[in-house]
């Protein structure tokens, strides 16, 4: 990938997790994340394509995640316990943004389980 292309990636993907943080800071418990968790899935799911085109695959991979979880719980309910893992994550993807080599593992497999539960 061009320099510039990687430059204009991380700038939108930088913007993109500013947003979902910018959301997830006002929702207080897991209600106010499923009201609000439509506008994140639009974030995530541009992460989900742009981060693997340049070679962010592991938050292309928690993003992919996070992307399907949004899209499901716009109408279900979240316990607590899922409302703390899925604003770790968020966290998670910004620090990814900012560190070399930044591990994912533990959160995608937090994220997963909450998945898995949500079918």
């Amino acid at each position: 990938m061009s320099d510039e292309f990687l430059k204009i990636a991380t700038d939108e993907i930088n913007e993109e997790i500013s947003q979902i943080i910018t959301i997830v800071d006002t929702c207080h418990n897991g209600t106010e994340l499923c009201q609000n968790a439509g506008e994140i899935q639009k974030s995530t799911h541009k992460i989900k394509g742009l981060a693997p085109m340049m070679g962010k695959e592991e938050l292309g991979s928690l993003s992919a995640l996070l992307d399907s979880i949004f899209k499901k719980i716009q109408s279900v309910s979240i316990t607590d316990e899922m409302f703390s893992s899925l604003v770790s994550a968020v966290n998670e993807m910004k620090n990814s943004m900012t560190q070399t080599d930044y591990d994912l593992d533990e959160i995608k497999q937090k994220v997963s389980k909450i998945s898995s539960s949500l079918t």
